[in-house]
């Protein structure tokens, strides 16, 4: 197969992942906003006794940090922006890598490291490390930094902070648009049996979740974005070069054609 051939498949591929990751990113969204609107009824809900506590952090606790990077080059510098965050990063910081691509030093306190090959089998492991930091509040913050996939345009390196959870400033508009119902948000107080504390720490695991997940598939169509302009440019670097071949060959041939006309013009002098 030639060097063409394989760019192009490189190039198709890229794009079909870059399409599967935008459904399951508006897949994990949609799971993600029904997570906070739950946690925000919760609340504001007057007839439940909420643990202050629940939803703040132990500010004596490390951060622990998520950095995530891919297993394979060809796409441009989205695992040296990571590279250079994590190099940055403090060292007392519980740092989880996911991708064989990033780097870090000896002084690092890396929890967890996965191969971004591997990350479906270590999801779970991750998952359970992140729920017992915030059961036990063992951490202060939670930070995502991966590459965040904006448009095919806009692709930046981005610090996103998922605990503790802060409240969202609501709009007044839909995304369509239209002005929102506000006296919707909160219909009504209402009372819940078992411990409400227990299920706001639940959600809060879960919402972390889903938080993650999103990150992950935006980082992923980040990732194959750039990979499919760099293939792109490199299809027309191939196109340049097989042009100048021909052109060479050409050259080549003119000039031969040439030659054997000229040596049978010397020929007929001598005769």
């Amino acid at each position: 197969m030639s060097i063409r051939n394989i760019v192009k498949v490189m190039n198709f591929h890229a794009l079909i992942r870059v399409d599967n990751a935008k459904r399951k990113a508006d897949k994990y969204r949609m799971m993600e906003e029904q997570l906070y609107r739950m946690m925000d009824v919760i609340m504001n809900n007057r007839n439940l006794i909420l643990d202050k506590k629940v939803m703040e952090p132990n500010p004596n606790a490390p951060e622990i940090q998520i950095y995530i990077g891919s297993d394979f080059g060809f796409c441009s510098n989205y695992n040296s922006q990571m590279n250079e965050r994590l190099n940055r990063a403090g060292a007392d910081a519980e740092k989880i890598l996911i991708g064989r691509k990033l780097i870090s030093h000896e002084d690092q306190k890396i929890a967890i490291r996965t191969t971004a090959g591997d990350l479906e089998r270590n999801l779970p492991e991750i998952r359970q490390f992140l729920e017992t930091r915030i059961r036990e509040r063992s951490c202060s913050k939670i930070s995502i930094i991966y590459n965040h996939y904006e448009n095919t345009t806009t692709i930046y390196a981005k610090n996103l902070t998922v605990y503790p959870v802060t409240r969202r400033e609501e709009s007044g508009q839909k995304t369509d648009g239209t002005q929102k119902n506000n006296s919707l948000d909160y219909t009504g107080d209402f009372a819940v049996e078992g411990d409400i504390n227990q299920l706001m720490m639940q959600l809060i695991s879960s919402y972390v979740n889903y938080e993650l997940l999103l990150a992950l598939v935006n980082s992923r169509a980040a990732e194959n974005i750039l990979r499919q302009n760099a293939t792109t440019d490199s299809l027309k670097k191939i196109d340049e070069m097989e042009e100048e071949r021909v052109m060479e060959e050409r050259r080549e041939i003119r000039g031969k054609e040439f030659q054997k006309v000229v040596d049978n013009y010397v020929k007929k002098k001598m005769y």
